[in-house]
């Protein structure tokens, strides 16, 4: 028998531990919806592929919700969860695992695209060393118990982070390019379980007054949960619609919402240069005062940051010459779509900007050691700044120093503008 029931709280942040930054509170803000044209699905129901052949996404060793394929305009509003199958009480038990460790998949050796999608952030210990793995879908009645509301909010937050991140294909990928490939890809069970997930923590948000102890805790969590559900249904509808679409979301907080709105415009038409496959990467725009940039960023220089859900922030103080900049933003979202940890233990992780292919280029053509506050000396940095001087030169015949950037430019930079004309060969970029 299973007695003395502790519990064992792991708490960590993806995004996070990606660049050291996490999701910012941003309650208040109006939406512009800018579309090129009426996107309709391409797809019934997109397949996930490797190597161009569709795997199974639906087997899984955990408990999972069920869904239905329906009739409607954008892909993601074809995937319908059935609500009966919101929660279970089925849990993966594991006899004496004989080892602490934080990630559990350590635990339960994931095989297919749903166990690795999954994530379970809690798990039951009994005195015996026995385990049981939960997750969000486990927060029945009979578990409920055991955690107050903020534990439960958490823990669907992190599960829908996980999807959004999307950094979980590493397995089925075969080197960084077939990685970044993958991580462009959304299977429609992933979609279902990120909206289950959403699901069930705003039918508990719904329940918490605001004169509970744990109101603010959770409305800051509920929105962390919202920016990134409505990020990942716009990678969504982007990869699988016929053309893709961006939100621009416009802080109540703005002093001149002009200049957002002409903001806005110069945003979409450097986006609309781009490849149609970089496009289909990003998912919603936020602009905000420049002082939110500096709160998150905890740096005054910046004025913009990249999130790996596909989300990019702009403070208040650029202006519609800020071309560059955009281009250099847009580049860590696809940095990010190689960024994956490469084995079980979440130790070493690969992406473009630190793989030794890079960082040759990066030490030859960027680094300054003899500086040691200069921006570039990052390898993240100098790939997103390099990509904005190929990409600025490639479809807006400039220079990065006719923007102001006086060291920048990549025609000094022969070894990275042909790292980026390979780049962009191999991903059949310049069809």
């Amino acid at each position: 028998m299973k007695k003395s029931i502790k519990q064992q709280l792991i708490k960590w942040s993806l995004v996070t531990g990606l660049l050291g930054m996490s999701l910012p509170f941003t309650p208040s803000f109006a939406m512009n919806t800018v579309v090129a044209e009426e996107a309709l699905s391409t797809n019934e129901v997109a397949e996930f592929l490797v190597n161009g052949e569709a795997i199974d996404t639906e087997a899984t060793m955990y408990p999972s919700v069920s869904f239905d394929i329906v009739d409607a305009e954008l892909p993601a509003d074809r995937i319908v969860v059935d609500e009966a199958s919101l929660y279970s009480d089925e849990r993966l038990f594991i006899e004496a695992p004989g080892r602490e460790e934080t990630y559990y998949h350590n635990f339960t050796e994931p095989t297919t695209y749903r166990d690795y999608s999954t994530w379970l952030m809690y798990y039951i210990v009994y005195t015996n060393g026995d385990m049981e793995m939960l997750h969000s879908i486990n927060f029945t009645e009979e578990i409920y118990e055991f955690y107050d509301e903020l534990a439960f909010m958490n823990a669907h937050k992190e599960e829908l982070l996980h999807k959004v991140t999307n950094d979980f294909v590493w397995p089925f990928a075969d080197d960084i390019d077939h990685l970044y490939e993958l991580q462009g890809q959304f299977a429609p069970q992933l979609i279902a379980d990120a909206k289950a997930a959403m699901m069930r923590a705003e039918e508990v948000y719904a329940t918490i007054g605001e004169e509970d102890v744990n109101y603010n805790g959770a409305t800051e969590i509920i929105e962390q949960m919202r920016i990134g559900y409505s990020a990942l249904m716009q990678r969504y509808n982007n990869r699988y619609s016929q053309t893709p679409a961006f939100n621009f979301y416009k802080s109540e907080e703005l002093m001149d919402e002009a200049l957002a709105d002409d903001l806005i415009v110069m945003v979409e038409d450097v986006i609309r240069t781009l490849p149609d496959d970089i496009q289909r990467r990003l998912s919603d725009f936020y602009f905000v005062p420049k002082g939110e940039i500096t709160a998150v960023m905890e740096d005054s220089f910046i004025d913009a940051y990249a999130q790996p859900t596909g989300v990019i922030y702009f403070g208040d103080d650029i202006t519609t010459n800020d071309i560059g900049l955009v281009y250099h933003e847009i580049a860590h979202i696809v940095d990010f779509d190689a960024y994956a940890p490469t084995s079980l233990e979440y130790e070493a992780f690969t992406r473009f900007s630190t793989n030794p292919e890079w960082l040759e280029i990066h030490e030859a053509e960027w680094g300054k050691p003899d500086q040691a506050d200069y921006y570039y000396n990052d390898p993240i940095e100098s790939f997103a700044q390099a990509f904005a001087g190929y990409t600025l030169e490639k479809y807006q015949d400039k220079q990065m120093s006719e923007l102001g950037y006086q060291d920048d430019d990549i025609a000094d930079r022969p070894l990275s503008k042909a790292y980026f004309d390979a780049f962009f060969e191999r991903h059949n970029y310049n069809e």
